[in-house]
């Protein structure tokens, strides 16, 4: 008999090279890995003024040559074209990982639970946001307490949110798989397993370091899961195996036991009242009360499921999405307008999709926008999925500008956090307030300084070298997105550099000649 590797959703399955052997807590089990190429750069500490954190970081990859005038480029070759690889939703947020090995975030930040800054928050995102700190990324998880975690490449975990940036778990250096729950649980390559409580659990200690200790008596495990304190290891053979983790950091946990009446088993999954699992012949069952299968809608042939917060998500063998339960828009079964779909999701209020060609899609609440795009119905709610945006890297002179505030995509430009990206190009920007209203925005570099009123798409450029101010159109006017100011990209083209956007790589460089 042969067993399928793990599979999992918060994995990359592009990898071409390979490296050897507040709400209920949600978590969901680990299942397939396969290491991704990913863009690496160097991440510190986020510089943070005027609201407008930011900081460059040295490119590793090539970028696009620079050129005299704005490219809008509308297509891209195949092996280059960026793609989501896995999902994973959270309370009011999500985190995907992608083809790049870049971790991005969307939905709520009002607790700092997207972790891109330690003292910034907002209300939610209007574009995904890079996560800083972590490259060359293979597993991606998610829990609802705003705490997420991740796996590079090199094998070890880092974990970042609830106010805290991405930082290394201590003790790890072989891992392939992560999963975040009322406590983490580490995969690592020779099939053992590592847990540890989560950062700031203990008590109301924050800074209560929590060293990951070994599960002994796992071996051969190919999955992993929590529910609780509870702990869950699913072994090669297709057995299930459980131990109760203490919640004190000096404490062991228990010796894993068997469970009985389970065999055959290709996946598992929790929610945050029960556990799931998948046999090999796409069948799911779940426990009762006594601890005893219960079959659970065998009329499906499944490939994969997740479950969060009284409800589950079944992926079928043919790519269709069923969701049963106390589900996230109220109507059980078949998920309409999804197909080809090779990865699901269960956030508590809203659910998650990616499709065979990289795209995710999100339904179910979208009050903070989680769902990926505005809310399309009233009370904050999509009931037909909407498609996520992918994000957008910034390369200010070659380096990756990652800011507390993400560039925005609209329907005519791209608008850009402005303090952020004139603090990297070495420009000021300030605000002309009279009596406490602001009557212009005014941008300076070098000779050059464009100015810009409230609500409109008028401005004017004047030159020390020149006596008479040029007035230029564009395209949309000064804005505002997740609470940071924005200007549209051309106004940086007016400053006299070279700005190159390529839409299909969701990719903008900026480009000084000195």
């Amino acid at each position: 008999m042969s067993w399928p590797k793990p599979s999992n959703h918060r994995t990359n399955p592009n990898q071409t090279s390979f490296i050897p052997p507040d709400p209920p807590v949600k978590s969901k089990p680990a299942r397939s890995w396969r290491l991704a190429v990913a863009s690496t750069w160097l991440t510190t500490t986020l510089l943070m003024g005027l609201g407008h954190g930011s900081i460059s970081y040295a490119a590793t990859t090539t970028l696009p040559p620079s050129g005299t005038s704005t490219v809008h480029t509308t297509a891209a070759t195949t092996e280059n074209r960026l793609t989501y690889t896995a999902v994973e939703g959270a309370h009011y947020y999500t985190i995907a990982l992608r083809s790049d090995g870049s971790v991005w975030a969307w939905g709520r930040n009002m607790f700092g639970e997207l972790g891109v800054s330690e003292d910034i928050r907002y209300r939610h995102t209007s574009s995904p946001i890079r996560i800083p700190g972590i490259s060359n990324v293979i597993a991606i998880s998610a829990a609802g307490g705003g705490i997420n975690a991740a796996v590079q490449a090199d094998g070890t975990v880092w974990e970042w949110g609830a106010g805290t940036l991405p930082y290394q778990v201590e003790g790890i250096s072989s891992a392939k798989d992560v999963v975040t729950g009322s406590f983490n649980t580490a995969l690592l390559r020779n099939g053992t397993v590592m847990s540890w409580q989560r950062h700031g659990t203990q008590g109301n200690d924050s800074e209560v370091i929590h060293r990951p200790h070994a599960v002994n008596g796992l071996k051969d495990i190919i999955q992993v899961g929590s529910s609780g304190q509870q702990g869950y290891a699913l072994k090669k053979d297709g057995s299930l195996w459980t131990w109760n983790e203490p919640n004190q950091p000096d404490d062991t946990p228990s010796k894993p036991a068997k469970l009985k009446g389970l065999s055959n088993i290709s996946s598992i999954t929790s929610t945050d009242t029960s556990l799931l699992v998948l046999d090999q012949n796409g069948k799911v069952w779940g426990l009762n009360e006594k601890g005893k299968p219960v079959a659970q809608h065998h009329d499906l042939k499944v490939k994969q499921m997740d479950g969060n917060s009284q409800y589950i998500l079944l992926l079928t063998t043919s790519g269709e999405v069923y969701s049963y339960g106390r589900t996230v828009t109220g109507k059980e079964g078949r998920v309409k307008h999804l197909s080809g779909i090779t990865d699901i999701s269960a956030g508590y209020h809203h659910s998650l999709a990616l499709s065979s060609n990289g795209t995710v899609w999100g339904w179910g609440s979208d009050k903070y926008q989680e769902a990926g795009a505005p809310a399309t119905s009233s009370g904050g709610m999509v009931y037909r999925p909407v498609q996520a945006k992918l994000g957008i890297d910034v390369y200010i002179n070659d380096e990756l500008l990652q800011s507390t505030y993400s560039a925005v995509q609209t329907q005519h430009t791209v608008q850009l956090p402005v303090r952020a990206a004139a603090t990297a190009i070495g420009a000021a920007f300030e605000m002309n307030q009279v009596n406490g209203i602001v009557e212009a925005y005014s941008l300076q570099y070098e000779d050059r300084t464009v100015t810009i009123r409230p609500n409109e798409t008028e401005a004017t450029v004047k030159s020390t070298s020149s006596s008479t101010a040029q007035s230029i159109s564009l395209p949309e006017p000064i804005s505002n997105y997740s609470g940071a100011t924005t200007v549209p990209f051309e106004v940086f083209e007016a400053l006299g550099l070279t700005v190159n956007w390529d839409e299909e790589a969701s990719l903008l460089t900026i480009q000084s000649d000195t």
